[in-house]
């Protein structure tokens, strides 16, 4: 399904946009922002992404004539002037701007995700599609980014899409994984249709479907194999399940090359492994290598290691150990961290559904309105917005470090190298620093403008640069467990604006 569609939103938006129209304010123009408040998985960044989705419901959205038809026929809506549906069918993002940050890029809370410009009515009504393309893949790259830290050199494959919700939720999650650091999916169509490196083993059903008696009939380049397999067999006087070995032969025999072998099928280290070391003996009189083993259930621990001894002990170190079994970012830490001898992941159901955290929590709010601006206020301090269009900037130390994030208003100049800057905690008077930056960064970019998306770096690219992007984040917040929190910081001027329209617009009560 599509998400380019202004039908792709909530009812309300529908419905605010047509008593726009409906009461001539249709020109009234203002300044949206997406944001979130607090960080997803425990963590203190997120991975932004999701801009392909973005860039689908910017440049389709239009009203179709059934589109049109189907509101008029919605209950709620039967009091609205057929005029005013009939605006809509001149409806386009023409005069919409839309800025973000770059795909792949770390975030932090309050940070401006993307800034959208325009007539509020059409502003509302790219509200949810926004909010759907950006906190979901987010997510997504975000989980993927931490198991990445965890296995810096490990080999990781995105496996989820029998798990994932649905169709768009498993081709979302398999994009977002790579933004977020996976090396390749087993989505097939998902990597044929962003490029994405495609990997894929075997089933336990392959191993079962065979009982053993095929192998009597084996050939390799059109000669009879037996007797050289039952020489090999006899080197090791093992008695492994029949129908597995065979099923090895007849695997490696289609796939020479790219022989990864499941093993637990029966018995992972009485049969399997002793198996895959036979079919592995008779690749390498021929010349080719084989690529290693898979491990599905079981102490991945033990089994791991104890496969790693057996292959080394058979000559083939080069041959990886590739694991899978509902895994997850605690589990594959405490793995590595036990010493388990895994040379790759196969992640699945705990990566694309984001089981440990069901939201990011992005939420999109006016700051702007007729060029003034605007400020919801909460009873909940941490849920106020923070008034006014607004700059964000990067500030870095010498070390190339960044320092913090650096918000205020767009009329204000940006920050530059070299002289002082008084930093504020955006709600904390009595939380502010000075720094003086060694480089500065403006993070919101052009994306959208006369209806194009300004697309720059493939997928490819996004994920490389975000990958080195880390590099610049300390590593006391980065870490999995008790991070420290990153700094966004407001300018004077900005909290000078939150402060003086949060007395306008909610003066002292008079308590008696």
């Amino acid at each position: 399904m599509s998400s380019a569609s202004p039908l792709f939103t909530d009812l309300y938006q529908i419905s605010m946009a047509l008593a726009c129209i409906d009461s001539n304010r249709d020109k009234q123009t203002g300044v949206f922002e997406l944001f979130f408040r607090e960080c997803p998985f425990g963590g203190e960044y997120a991975i932004l992404s999701g801009h392909h989705q973005v860039r689908e419901l910017l440049e389709g959205c239009r009203f179709q004539d059934s589109d049109i038809e189907y509101l008029k026929k919605v209950p709620s809506l039967a009091s609205v002037p057929s005029e005013s549906f009939d605006a809509l069918k001149e409806f386009d993002l023409n005069d919409v701007e839309v800025d973000m940050i770059e795909e792949g890029r770390p975030v932090f809370p309050r940070l401006p995700l993307l800034q959208a410009r325009g007539p509020v009515w059409k502003l509302q009504l790219i509200e949810s599609g926004l909010l759907n393309a950006l906190n979901f893949s987010s997510l997504v790259s975000t989980y993927a980014r931490r198991i990445r830290r965890i296995a810096p050199t490990q080999q990781l494959i995105e496996f989820g899409l029998r798990r994932a919700q649905g169709p768009n939720g498993a081709m979302t999650a398999t994009r977002a994984s790579f933004i977020g650091g996976f090396d390749g999916s087993s989505n097939v169509l998902a990597a044929k249709n962003f490029g994405i490196p495609v990997y894929g083993t075997m089933a336990h059903s392959f191993v079962q479907s065979f009982f053993g008696p095929e192998l009597d009939d084996f050939c390799w380049d059109d000669k009879d194999s037996r007797s050289e397999i039952k020489q090999i067999c006899a080197e090791d006087s093992l008695q492994t399940n029949q129908g597995e070995l065979t099923s090895f032969f007849y695997f490696a025999k289609s796939f020479p090359e790219n022989s990864l072998l499941l093993v637990d099928t029966y018995d992972s280290l009485q049969s399997g492994v002793p198996n895959a070391i036979r079919v592995f003996k008779f690749l390498k009189a021929r010349g080719h290598k084989p690529l290693g083993i898979r491990l599905d259930s079981g102490d991945l621990v033990y089994l791991s290691q104890q496969a790693r001894k057996l292959l080394d002990e058979a000559g083939f170190q080069g041959a990886k150990i590739f694991a899978s079994n509902d895994l997850s970012e605690e589990i594959i830490d405490s793995l590595l961290s036990q010493g388990a001898k895994i040379d790759a992941f196969g992640v699945g159901t705990r990566l694309v559904t984001c089981y440990d955290q069901a939201a990011l929590g992005g939420v999109y709010k006016l700051v702007e309105l007729e060029g003034q601006p605007r400020l919801k206020i909460s009873q909940q301090t941490e849920k106020m917005v923070l008034p006014g269009a607004k700059s964000a900037y990067r500030v870095y130390g010498d070390n190339g470090e960044a320092l913090l994030d650096y918000l205020c208003l767009r009329s204000e100049p940006p920050p530059k190298p070299g002289e002082e800057l008084l930093a504020l905690h955006p709600t904390d008077p009595l939380k502010r620093v000075r720094v003086i930056p060694r480089r500065v960064e403006a993070l919101l970019k052009p994306q959208f403008r006369e209806a194009q998306f300004l697309a720059k770096l493939s997928l490819e690219e996004s994920r490389t640069r975000s990958l080195e992007d880390l590099k610049s984040i300390r590593e006391d917040i980065l870490r999995r467990k008790n991070p420290a929190p990153y700094k966004v910081s407001v300018s004077p001027k900005l909290r000078d604006c939150f402060l003086k329209l949060f007395e306008k617009e909610s003066p002292p009560k008079e308590v008696q």
